[in-house]
């Protein structure tokens, strides 16, 4: 079983070529707005539910499921103009490294696409294993799969857009009785054993360790005066949130007081809130119900009659408690925050990742959150290894992927020349150094 370390976008909108960005259990994205940091986080959406292990022969690649919305091919792929005429096709992928002891070697898996009527479909899988070894997936002419491997290559009747079919099928224990002894298949299969020394009970074990994926939208969903009980099914502006408090209050007050404490801790310790409660108007399931908290004036208040700070940072503190082994795609968490606050969830991100093994993918435009990360490093609460920073900085009509790490004392390392330009230039102009 493989982890991806790094991410992949070629081609799409405004990466021009290759950009490969580190990924870590805390990965902050950096940078002006409109400088592709929510593509970043659609396509590695795109990418880890393409690869989860709940994938299905003949899943497609849903470019636009919420909260992203990436639009057709033509809106994804990057377009380029004058005589070397438009882009036809774009690409994302993983950096693996595998786990130890687990036999098979780091490998770099690339995912093509190309426009085939309006939409983005697969066109070719290629594994690359070192410089002179690789697997390549590709569409044969007739409607099959083509796969090339260094010395051999093979035609199979099953469609590209099944690949992940077709790499179950190399790895069938009884693959010679479907070809014989001397079938080129048999050969690529026997070549890939090198590179992925599967036991036969797991042949997904060349497939990435992903974990759930939780999206959590930049705007979630307004506070209402009362909630009138319905499905709870997640959704990324986290309006399922209330009638998951309203069922763990009702149904698991072992659960309920869990969360509870967890939330006071944090409301508590961002100033948010001292306390907070499901107000029952009815002894049934289905009866109204709504959310009240105690701020600073010391009585309770509908949630909807306090500031946007609480509404908006509850579906974050509800879904990060409540997930284990999750990757969080997180967009500008700190959306109504104070500082204080918005320093309290870098906190509880790490103390996640800590404690229930999630991981996060974190766009803000927050100081507080990169410097209580940073704090959090020189105090030893997490290593320097388990943080990355990607910056994004925008170089003409494109923009560059800058991965920044931390050192042991919380610094930077390897921050490009233009980083905080705009906060130095401030600096000057405040201290009358223009």
């Amino acid at each position: 079983m493989s982890q991806p370390t790094s991410f992949l976008l070629s081609d799409v909108r405004c990466f021009g070529g290759d950009h490969w960005a580190n990924l870590k259990p805390i990965t902050l994205l950096v940078g002006e707005n409109s400088t592709g940091k929510s593509t970043f986080l659609g396509c590695y959406s795109v990418l880890h539910q393409m690869l989860s292990r709940s994938l299905v022969p003949g899943d497609s690649a849903n470019f636009n499921k919420e909260p992203f919305s990436m639009g057709s091919f033509r809106n994804i792929v990057r377009s380029r103009r004058g005589r070397d005429g438009s882009i036809d096709e774009f690409s994302l992928g993983f950096r693996l490294a595998p786990v130890r002891k687990s036999g098979m070697r780091p490998f770099r898996l690339r995912i093509t696409f190309a426009e085939e009527g309006s939409e983005p479909t697969v066109t070719s899988v290629h594994y690359r294993f070192d410089s002179e070894s690789f697997l390549d997936v590709g569409r044969s002419r007739s409607g099959g799969s083509v796969l090339r491997v260094p010395g051999s290559e093979a035609e199979l009747d099953i469609g590209i857009g099944d690949w992940v079919f077709i790499m179950d099928f190399l790895f069938q224990p009884d693959l010679a009785k479907y070809f014989g002894k001397s079938n080129a298949v048999l050969s690529i299969a026997a070549y890939l054993s090198r590179f992925f020394s599967l036991p036969r009970s797991d042949r997904r074990a060349w497939l990435p360790t992903l974990h759930d994926l939780v999206p959590i939208a930049p705007l979630r969903s307004k506070p209402k005066r009362t909630y009138d009980p319905v499905r709870e099914t997640a959704m990324p502006d986290g309006e399922h949130i209330p009638m998951l408090m309203m069922r763990l209050d009702r149904t698991d007050k072992s659960g309920w007081n869990l969360l509870h404490d967890d939330l006071v801790d944090f409301g508590q310790e961002s100033g948010l809130f001292s306390d907070i409660k499901v107000r029952r108007h009815g002894k049934q399931m289905s009866d109204p119900f709504q959310l009240q908290v105690k701020v600073r004036s010391g009585s309770y208040a509908n949630l909807v009659d306090v500031g946007y700070g609480v509404s908006q940072s509850l579906p974050i503190l509800v879904d990060v408690r409540s997930e284990r082994r999750s990757v969080f795609l997180l967009q500008q968490p700190e959306v109504h925050l104070h500082p204080r606050a918005q320093a309290g969830l870098a906190e509880l991100f790490v103390e996640s990742f800590r404690k229930n093994r999630n991981r996060f993918l974190i766009e803000t435009h927050s100081d507080y959150i990169i410097d209580r990360i940073r704090i959090l490093v020189r105090k030893q609460t997490i290593r320097p290894a388990d943080v990355s920073v990607l910056y994004f900085e925008p170089v003409g009509n494109s923009v560059k992927i800058h991965n920044i790490g931390m050192d042991r004392d919380g610094n930077l390392t390897g921050t490009p020349v233009g980083y905080r330009d705009f906060f130095v230039r401030e600096t000057d102009r405040l201290l009358g150094f223009e």
